[in-house]
């Protein structure tokens, strides 16, 4: 039995390959169905992908932040922020008012001058680890990562020191004025920050904050009345873990009664893209099914009526049921299969064209397909070949050996 099945696949695979030009035009006409949904979904996953992956180079995506800038947050409920599944980063935010500060250039401030905002960082933010800088440390000078257009505006490199002059109103309405020195230390890619902006240890932004609110601060000898009670951050800035974890930390954070802020609608975009694409893929790959089968189903039928005399031969020969069965069937598989090669091959050329003719936009546009990818075409292409053969392979193993006796 196993050895007429095997003898049933190789006169199969020989008779596939003397009809050269039925089975050439066979396979050139599934490759012409299967490329263009190959391709689409290459483009798709370049295109979606790519987005994604331009996000996720971009930290600040990731960050959630309170709407307001009157909070009351203490360092214990910061850390818990940071705890929060999917969490990457937390750090507490003092006023906006008190981090707005004017440097100038040089250690007695006699370069150029610039009003910037300060931000707070500790070693583990995350922007400063996407561009492998390490965070500011406090200290008689703390240091700054100043951003592009900051260092522009201060014409300030790693190594320069920039002078703040600070001030305030005391109690008594007096005017009083202090001075801090500024170390940087790297500069932030152009494409970090759009604004005037530096990143500071948070320790210096608590000093500055309790200097303007005349509080003492006896590490740099700035005058003023003992803290009373716990400090309490006006904001904080969170960094989610990934795209996926932004809106189930924002919501985290609505029940815990804290409205944010977060770049959502540029993540649901994405996510409204890439649905409306599978969506589209999915259609045309039900259309091109339902041909493919059809395609399949006329073709390997009429080969059965072509060889109705042959298949009879072979069952005179005493060929079982089940190798006329395999006999239309393997050669539909021989005929998928080479289809969905041609169009993996076609599919790459393609791929390779639109990559060198969009190369000069840094490859925003690009068309790969993975193994998955091409695992799932492959099963699909199977699975549909064997379905749409089973009504020939029927008819094949129904043909009785008496038609090869009337026909001698």
């Amino acid at each position: 039995m196993l050895k007429q099945l095997g003898l049933a696949l190789r006169l199969a695979a020989r008779d596939w390959r003397f009809e050269r030009s039925l089975t050439l035009c066979a396979v050139l006409a599934l490759a012409s169905m299967l490329t263009p949904l190959l391709v689409l979904q290459g483009l798709k996953n370049g295109v979606i992908e790519g987005m994604r992956q331009r996000l996720l180079q971009d930290p600040t995506v990731l960050i959630i932040t309170p709407k307001s800038d009157g909070g009351r947050f203490s360092a214990r409920t910061v850390a818990d922020l940071g705890r929060l599944p999917g969490a990457a980063f937390a750090i507490g935010r003092t006023r906006e008012t008190a981090t707005d500060i004017t440097l100038a250039a040089g250690e007695n401030g006699d370069g150029k001058s610039a009003s910037l905002s300060l931000e707070p960082s500790a070693p583990g933010e995350p922007v400063l680890a996407h561009h492998g800088i390490p965070a500011p440390a406090d200290g008689a000078r703390p240091e700054l990562v100043l951003s592009a257009p900051a260092a522009r505006a201060l014409g300030a490199a790693p190594g320069d020191l920039l002078l703040a002059r600070l001030g305030r109103r005391t109690p008594d309405g007096r005017l009083e004025s202090a001075r801090l020195v500024f170390r940087v230390t790297a500069v932030l890619p152009e494409t970090a920050a759009d604004r005037r902006m530096a990143f500071a240890p948070l320790a210096t932004l608590r000093d500055l904050e309790d200097y303007r609110d005349y509080l003492e601060v006896p590490g740099r000898g700035f005058t003023g009345e003992p803290r009373a009670g716990e400090r309490e951050y006006a904001s904080f800035r969170l960094y989610a873990r990934d795209l996926d974890a932004v809106e189930s930390l924002a919501a985290a954070l609505e029940a815990r009664h804290i409205e944010t802020r977060t770049r959502s609608r540029e993540i649901a975009a994405i996510r409204l893209l890439e649905s409306s694409i599978n969506q589209v893929i999915l259609i045309i790959s039900l259309a091109v099914g339902a041909g493919f089968a059809a395609f399949t189903l006329s073709s390997v039928q009429g080969a059965v009526e072509r060889k109705r005399r042959m298949l009879g031969m072979l069952r005179l020969l005493g060929f079982p049921h089940a190798a006329l069965m395999l006999y239309p069937m393997a050669q539909s598989l021989l005929t998928s299969l080479c289809g969905l090669g041609l169009s993996c091959l076609v599919s790459a050329a393609v791929s390779l064209g639109i990559a060198r003719a969009f190369a000069h936009e840094g490859g925003a546009i690009a068309c790969r397909l993975g193994p998955m990818d091409v695992a799932c075409a492959a099963a699909a292409v199977v699975a549909l070949s064997l379905l749409s053969t089973a009504r020939a392979a029927r008819a094949a193993a129904a043909v009785e050996p008496s038609i090869v006796i009337r026909e001698v």
